[in-house]
């Protein structure tokens, strides 16, 4: 994980998750959406074949990282569920 920007006001920021693609990055955008914490979450590829994933991530209260940790934590125990 490369980390782009952090805003001023430290509610957003952007990163780049290297080595993923859409089936990964799609599920993460779609848990981040499910906290409450959340006020948006996308993300982009620039080019199909070569680009890494760019994510931004704003939420309501607290700090982004805080966000991020507890959702890929949940995906974590989700998906070991799966196993």
């Amino acid at each position: 994980m490369k980390f782009i920007k952090k805003s001023e006001k430290g509610n957003e920021m952007s990163f780049e998750l290297q080595g993923e693609d859409h089936t990964f990055s799609g599920l993460l955008v779609a848990g981040l959406l499910e906290d409450k914490d959340t006020e948006e979450a996308n993300y982009t590829i620039p080019h199909p074949l070569i680009g890494q994933p760019e994510f931004y991530l704003k939420v309501k209260k607290g700090k982004p990282r805080e966000v991020l940790k507890r959702t890929l934590k949940k995906l974590k125990k989700d998906l070991n569920t799966l196993i």
